[in-house]
């Protein structure tokens, strides 16, 4: 293996796995809608782990301070922090239901919008460069 002295340049990067060139990656970059959909899945993320640390953080905090209160039973041996805990687990499965939903229906048409696009320009290269095309 040789090493690149300092200065020296190496061969040009290709997208990985695609052999395209960079340009093409640069170019679907500033796409509108990718950037759109970048936008759309950092707010979802952002959004959804921000309600979750806090909704934990807010127990945990009421755990410790607020002792009072998490020991008022509701039921039987049933009290305010087990309901609260339990609830825990119920929001977990509500926000990765949210996650799902948000992405199927706001996230996975926008990205196989542009992935058919992206398709079409490569097969569109491919035949004017005189290669195979393949599906």
């Amino acid at each position: 293996m040789r090493y690149l002295e300092e200065g020296e340049a190496g061969p040009a990067p290709a997208d990985e796995g695609t052999g395209a060139p960079p340009q093409r990656a640069s170019r679907l970059a500033a796409d509108a809608r990718f950037v759109r959909l970048r936008r759309r899945f950092a707010v979802q993320s952002v959004l959804l782990v921000t309600v979750f640390l806090g909704w934990y953080m807010a127990y945990l905090v009421l755990s410790v301070y607020a002792r009072g209160l998490m020991a008022v039973p509701v039921y039987g041996a049933v009290n305010v922090g087990l309901l609260l805990g339990v609830g825990q687990f119920a929001t977990t499965f509500l926000l990765a239901w949210l996650f799902v939903w948000y992405s199927e229906h706001r996230l996975d048409p926008l990205a196989e919008e542009i992935r058919a696009d992206a398709e079409q320009a490569r097969a569109a290269a491919l035949a004017r460069e005189g290669r195979v095309v393949r599906p």
